[in-house]
């Protein structure tokens, strides 16, 4: 089962988090995990376990992990959060 998410569902992930997560320091934390940006938001990341997510201005997008069902566990959570945020919004 490859659960691939496409860069567009990632920036909704990270736009909830960053809506409604806890901030820490110059990151946001909701259901463990982490969003950031740098200082002019064109690149932002979500980091989940060894899981991290880079999305890059220009819609490129680079997905980094060591194990496979972390990247599994992540992938469900993002799309829990996105389920979500959308029958919240409706």
């Amino acid at each position: 089962m490859d659960n691939q998410l496409t860069i567009k569902e990632f920036l909704r992930v990270f736009d909830h988090i960053r809506s409604i997560g806890k901030p820490l320091n110059s990151k946001y934390l909701l259901e463990d995990i982490y969003a950031w940006h740098d200082y002019d938001g064109y690149t932002c990341w979500l980091n989940y376990r060894d899981v991290t997510v880079t999305l890059m201005f220009h819609g490129s997008l680079k997905v980094e992990y060591e194990k496979r069902t972390n990247y599994v566990d992540f992938t469900k959570r993002c799309l829990s959060l996105i389920a979500n945020n959308t029958q919240m919004v409706r």
